[in-house]
């Protein structure tokens, strides 16, 4: 009988606000930098240095679960968008680098689908610092929500908005499952380890993060300006998709409807409108 995925214990507390949650929902990144300590790294660094080294086993090691996998700044993220006793890691990928590589194209993961749900999240570690040269991952901030077939993103080369993950070591990249991502050009002759895995939500959405009591959720602003998808003449067409996500997360997703027009979402960040919840 297959033994049963491990889930997140109970005393893991949510470290998003609301507006944290709602700036996820925007970009689909969150970024932890150097969150990782050293003593970590550097042992982390050492087994992936091993000839036989097998990341997929890190998942079942004791030290690298509580040390890396519920690191209270991680699963913290975590814990705030997939809710309690979400589920860990079954598999673990280490994309290795050594010495100069070409660039990859940009690509989505299997199974993406751009949904406005968050039900599972890809998380990516780097035990060592990152610099440009190491061919550090690119992320497209806004992506996740963007619908596209991947043969259709493979012909893109630089784009305006990506974000080159250069980090210090130890740092952790929360992102949506569907964002864009590639490996721009390695031009160096390091070594760069970048360990990613995926975590499952086992439990129904809803608001359970650090709560604001006076977050509005008529008048919070839904709008993001991304350089490539939503410049200032495309930028409202974020705001139904990010104000979706957003009440899907709280647990409100029968709530949400569009007046229309220029009504809600769009009214909450123009204060010529009177914002009004659905």
């Amino acid at each position: 009988m297959a033994q049963e995925a491990r889930r997140a214990p109970n005393d893991i507390r949510p470290t998003l606000t609301d507006e944290k949650v709602l700036e996820f929902c925007k970009t689909g990144i969150l970024t932890l930098e150097g969150v990782i300590p050293e003593s970590t790294n550097r042992w982390v660094f050492d087994y992936l240095d091993q000839e036989d080294a097998d990341p997929h086993q890190l998942v079942r090691d004791e030290c690298f679960i509580d040390e890396v996998l519920l690191h209270p700044a991680v699963a913290g993220v975590i814990r705030s968008l997939l809710g309690a006793h979400f589920q860990l890691p079954e598999w673990m990928a280490n994309h290795r680098l050594a010495g100069p590589v070409e660039a990859k194209y940009w690509h989505i993961d299997a199974g993406s689908n751009f949904e406005r749900a968050c039900n599972l999240l890809q998380v990516f570690y780097i035990p060592q610092a990152n610099t440009a040269e190491m061919g550090p991952t690119l992320f497209l901030p806004g992506s996740h929500l963007v619908p596209i077939a991947r043969e259709d993103i493979e012909r893109f080369g630089n784009l305006a908005g990506q974000e080159m993950t250069a980090a210090t070591a130890g740092s952790v990249f929360v992102t949506a499952y569907s964002i864009w991502h590639r490996q721009p050009p390695k031009a160096d002759r390091s070594t760069r380890n970048l360990l990613k895995w995926v975590c499952w939500r086992t439990e129904q959405p809803v608001r359970d993060w650090m709560e604001d009591p006076n977050f509005d959720f008529g008048g919070a602003d839904y709008t993001y300006t991304s350089d490539y998808f939503y410049g200032p003449a495309r930028m409202w067409q974020s705001v139904p998709r990010v104000a979706e996500m957003f009440y899907w997360l709280s647990g409100k997703a029968e709530e949400f409807r569009m007046v229309g027009g220029a009504g809600w979402p769009y009214s909450s960040t123009d204060p010529g409108f009177q914002a009004s919840s659905p």
